[in-house]
């Protein structure tokens, strides 16, 4: 199962798009960040993120046995978080 978070809008923070997918224990996560510069649109947000889900180019892994979606959004706010920290996300 794949799950999406979108990041709220906040004065002068890029918007971030947070795609997950849960498989034999792993929540394997994957991120796309919005420019400061660029109009926010979900689905290209949505494209990059599960692009690099696709690709393996992941943010963070989470071990969880099974994951639901209230499970899901704590993990995606904490990640939402740490990015807002970071310059560049690959």
């Amino acid at each position: 199962m794949i799950f999406r978070f979108y990041s709220n809008t906040e004065e002068g923070k890029p918007r971030i798009t947070v795609v997950a997918e849960h498989s034999e224990g792993m929540l394997k996560v994957a991120v796309a960040r919005c420019s400061n510069k660029d109009h926010f649109i979900r689905k290209k947000g949505r494209m990059i993120a599960e692009g690099r889900l696709a690709k393996d180019k992941l943010f963070t892994t989470v071990e969880m046995e099974s994951c639901d979606i209230a499970s899901f959004v704590e993990v995606a706010k904490e990640v939402i978080r740490e990015v807002d920290k970071l310059k560049k996300v690959y």
